[in-house]
């Protein structure tokens, strides 16, 4: 389960045996950790051996081994290999820790013990690449065990077929690397029963799984998709469910955190979350955007004036499009972006909507169009590649804007965000966020809220590397809006 939706796991008495071990995924990426650190170690003695160097190349190759022995060891001891689910934003977090406490480890000997200092910073040389290519190649196993063999992700059921049921079931199915397959759902309303939601069925209430081995034998774990609907039967609820597992949802985006820590109050089962940023990593990300915005900018500066060519030559209109966005409270910022729609894109997506009820009911839902007739052909390119928001580089030097953040909602827009835009409104709107790398478009506008409200509960400098990780990934495999 995504820490994007934090759950108490709940080991409950084993009704049968997993399909697949707990341990599986892990034990796997630990025997390809093991292989790839192999190879490289492989390959660099072997070009160790014939460059010539002769000088204390015996110690070469033990700080060689010991920094390559400490990769494995550290992840092991940050708990990387027991996750049972492969949740991006927890595994950069500790791998970044992992990566921490090795470089600490190798460092305090280098600086206070004389006489081996190259073979300590041999090591830590060694070790450091190692985490990065190590995450690098279990991301690509993930997600092509994940994506591409069913077998590999466990069967749940969802206790609930309600809006936050719906949405589990659905991040489920578009992220594979998740883990999880939801076959169905049971829900105590009899109004959902023999329907289908998020193109699953609704099979029953919760106790048909307890008196049925049938459907029971259909999944290994459930998820409960709203523990506040069930109150004080939870734990009736819990009892009668015949699964090992089952995963609690605490909440979408308002109550979750990626920091959030379980605490065992005397037998009072509590979660620790932060509600607001830091003020010193406020400081810091400020900066960022100062610095890494004026380079950018000048560095690209090719690049937008051959687009702004292009555009010119493709439809007839302005360059760039400028468009009121809101900024939190009563303000308000020109959000500038290349233009890539025709000049009449209202009036025509006013003709659109009137006129074609299935594009009306796509439009209220993701508040965009899969196939959006008021781009030009060369806005098409634009939207792609994402180099559309490449002016916005001047709002973020501008202070309208951070590299990162949550969407920028149009005014007009804020009576669909409702009270969620309290929590929105205090960060910039960014270029890029967490709901950019999440699906997209694929995403409703609803879900896209919960996103921005969970990105501001857990914004911090590890999240922020991730989402840029993530942005330039979602870019490069042209997955633009």
């Amino acid at each position: 389960m995504s820490k994007s939706d934090p759950e108490a796991v709940l080991e409950l008495s084993p009704a049968k045996k997993a399909g697949l071990p707990p341990l599986g995924l892990g034990m796997l990426l630990a025997l390809v950790d093991g292989a790839v650190l192999a190879a490289l170690g492989w390959l660099t003695g072997y070009y160790l051996a014939n460059s010539g160097v002769t000088h204390d190349f015996d110690l070469i190759q033990q700080s060689l081994v010991t920094g390559l022995m400490l990769v494995p060891l550290v992840k092991s001891v940050f708990g990387i290999y027991s996750l049972s689910r492969f949740d991006y934003g927890e595994r950069i977090r500790r791998t970044v820790q992992a990566a921490l406490l090795c470089t600490a480890v190798l460092i305090v000997p280098f600086a206070v013990v004389e006489g081996f200092r190259s073979f300590f910073l041999g090591a830590l040389v060694t070790a450091l690449p190692g985490f990065l290519i190590t995450f690098a190649v279990d991301l690509l196993i993930v997600h092509g065990l994940f994506a591409w063999n069913q077998q590999w992700r466990t069967p749940v059921v969802i206790v609930g077929a309600g809006p936050q049921g719906a949405a589990i079931a659905e991040k489920m199915q578009r992220l594979p690397w998740l883990g999880m397959r939801p076959v169905c759902f049971v829900d105590e309303d009899e109004s959902l029963w023999q329907t289908r939601v998020a193109d699953l069925p609704v099979i029953g209430p919760p106790s048909l799984l307890g008196s049925s081995p049938a459907y029971a034998g259909r999944a290994q774990a459930a998820v409960i998709a709203d523990m506040a609907r069930h109150g004080a039967d939870l734990t009736t609820l819990l009892k009668s469910l015949p699964f090992r597992q089952v995963y609690c949802v605490l909440g979408e985006g308002n109550v979750s955190a990626l920091n959030a820590n379980f605490h065992n109050l005397h037998g009072s089962l509590s979660l620790r979350v932060s509600l607001r940023p830091n003020t010193t990593y406020l400081r810091i990300r400020r900066a960022l955007d100062v610095v890494l915005s004026s380079l950018l900018l000048v560095l690209l500066a090719p690049l937008m004036l051959t687009i702004a060519i292009l555009i010119r030559l493709d439809s007839p209109g302005p360059v760039v499009f400028r468009q009121q966005r809101w900024a939190g409270g009563t303000r308000t910022f020109d959000l500038l972006k290349f233009r890539s729609m025709h000049v009449d894109a209202e009036a025509q997506l006013k003709r659109l909507l009137e006129s074609d009820p299935v594009m009306r009911q796509e439009y209220e839902t993701y508040h965009k169009l899969s196939f959006d007739p008021r781009i030009t052909p060369f806005g098409r390119f634009l939207r792609k590649t994402s180099l559309d928001e490449l002016p916005q580089l001047w709002n973020v030097l501008m202070g309208d804007m951070s590299l990162i953040g949550p969407r920028a909602y149009m005014p007009r827009e804020l009576p669909e965000v409702g009270q969620s835009a309290e929590v929105i409104g205090t960060v910039r709107p960014g270029v890029t966020g967490y709901w950019q790398v999440s699906g997209r478009h694929r995403t409703s506008f609803q879900e896209r809220v919960a996103m921005d409200v969970f990105y501001v509960r857990n914004c911090g400098l590890l999240f922020d590397f991730y989402i840029l990780f993530r942005t330039a990934f979602v870019v490069f495999k042209g997955e633009g809006s």
